[in-house]
């Protein structure tokens, strides 16, 4: 397996969790419970939350599409500034 690659399955009654053949014998994977849509859908409050961010995107996109041009001065800066955010961490 060149990538990491996403793949979803679902536990069988016996507790075994399908791979696709591409994934070698020994492989180490994660497996992590997730709600249903059925779940998602219903959680009213993290359906708010997601069209709150959508919307905070749009409204950046819209009001920021054109990002202003770095000088070399503005570029010197930021890597001075970074610079000593790591020497004072």
């Amino acid at each position: 397996m060149s990538s990491p690659t996403m793949f979803i399955s679902v536990v069988d009654p016996d507790h075994t969790v399908k791979a696709p053949l591409d994934i070698a014998i020994g492989a180490k994977v994660i497996v992590v419970p997730m709600p249903s849509i059925v779940e998602l859908l219903q959680d009213t409050a993290r359906r708010a939350r997601f069209a709150a961010t959508h919307r905070a995107v749009r409204e950046a996109l819209r009001t920021h599409s054109h990002p202003p041009s770095l000088t070399d001065e503005s570029i010197v800066n930021l890597v001075r500034r970074a610079r000593q955010n790591v020497h004072n961490h």
